[in-house]
């Protein structure tokens, strides 16, 4: 597992540099894309791959946008992408889109599932650990609303779809039951939780199910979000590093 202890404070330091060049700036100190990820699901195009799917998401961003300006937002929601991105491609992930006030992240899970799940959550917990020590601070001093995130992770087959017949040009998604769930498991989360499903669970070392807890607290939950869906029996976890 990743040990922030070992980084210490400056990797803190630098993202709140970061943070607030692009507050007292008003862009990106990055420019984002997907082309990596594009390039990747390129390779594998109408075919099934292996992959660990991550939904970051701010919560309560609906009330945010009720509350705040629109350029307050954006840039609040620029930062938030701005940081999780780079977190995912530290991890070894790929954006694969940004959807709203949420990010979207894939470890590929071929060669190696095993590493591709405990690297995403490393990255999950990172994520969290930046947001609190690295963003906020400075949303803080600058009179900012701090944010919270909700992340939900799942490990799984998904098919690389090209929507069109030019590769170069046409859009390319991925469809299947492991990003379908991980959008419904994120929804079920609280701020500031990293929740999983059942085959992230399953296919983890025996010595590291002890950093899981069965959400059987949050059942009435899980029946709202899968209302219609009412015969897939699954389990979600909440992962707790320490």
């Amino acid at each position: 597992m990743y040990n922030l202890d070992s980084v210490g404070q400056d990797i803190f330091k630098g993202i709140q540099e970061r943070v607030n060049h692009s507050i007292e700036n008003g862009g990106l100190y990055i420019d984002l894309s997907t082309d990596s990820c594009r390039k990747f699901l390129q390779r594998k195009v109408n075919t099934n791959a292996n992959v660990v799917v991550m939904y970051v998401d701010i919560a309560g961003s609906t009330q945010m946008s009720h509350d705040l300006s629109p350029i307050k937002l954006s840039i609040i929601i620029q930062i938030f992408s701005q940081e999780v991105s780079l977190s995912i491609v530290k991890f070894g992930g790929y954006v694969l889109k940004f959807v709203g006030d949420a990010v979207i992240g894939l470890f590929p899970a071929d060669y190696n599932p095993n590493k591709a799940i405990m690297n995403s959550l490393d990255c999950a917990y990172y994520i969290q650990e930046i947001v609190k020590k690295g963003i906020n601070p400075v949303f803080k001093n600058k009179s900012f609303q701090e944010i919270a995130v909700k992340i939900g992770i799942e490990y799984g087959s998904a098919l690389v779809l090209l929507y069109g017949k030019n590769i170069e040009h046409a859009h390319i998604d991925l469809i299947g039951f492991s990003i379908s769930i991980a959008s419904k498991i994120t929804s079920m989360a609280f701020p500031n939780e990293i929740v999983v499903g059942e085959n992230i669970y399953n296919n983890v070392d025996s010595d590291k199910k002890k950093y899981f807890l069965a959400l059987y607290d949050h059942y009435d939950k899980w029946s709202s979000v899968m209302k219609y869906n009412n015969n897939l029996k699954y389990h979600v976890y909440k992962y707790i590093k320490n």
